[in-house]
């Protein structure tokens, strides 16, 4: 949902990616650096994340999720996993994916993405995963990078929608 594959984001990044999906480079530099400095205003730096990522406003999630998600950003250790995770992007993920590069996958595939995100800006996001996926399904959804919350109906129904057709 809302993510293009990781050897062409790495790739082919611009500057306009560069700057909205940042974090993918910051995240990923050697500990304990990034966790350093988030560890000085986790809820800024999050919060940033949340509305940076394309057409949110805090007021826009449920309370109930936002006292979740600061609960675990203020968790040193969900902090490290998080980093961790684009860390291991960037030295592995990177690498098996450039292995795969001119494989297609023939399953049943959905993607879904903010249409008013940063990916929908910077990619032709339908056909982003057409090379990989032979047999795709794709949709805009309302919202930027956090739709899912943001219009769970919504997704939901697609995500329904798109599981009956392949039953």
């Amino acid at each position: 949902m809302d993510i293009v594959p990781t050897h062409l984001l790495l790739d082919q990044i611009n500057k306009e990616v560069a700057r909205a999906y940042y974090h993918w480079l910051f995240l990923a530099q050697p500990y304990p650096f990034p966790e350093t400095l988030i560890s000085s205003d986790p809820d800024y730096f999050y919060e940033s994340c949340l509305l940076g990522w394309g057409s949110a406003n805090l007021s826009d999630f449920p309370i109930e999720h936002l006292k979740e998600y600061r609960k675990s950003w203020q968790n040193t250790e969900t902090v490290r996993a998080m980093c961790d995770d684009y860390r291991a992007a960037i030295d592995f993920d990177f690498k098996f994916d450039e292995l795969d590069l001119n494989r297609s996958l023939d399953v049943p595939s959905l993607i879904m993405w903010g249409q008013d995100g940063a990916m929908d800006r910077a990619y032709n996001m339908s056909t982003v995963w057409k090379g990989r996926l032979a047999n795709l399904q794709a949709k805009a959804m309302p919202g930027g990078h956090f739709f899912p919350e943001l219009s769970p109906q919504k997704t939901a129904e697609v995500l329904n929608s798109f599981f009956e057709s392949i039953s």
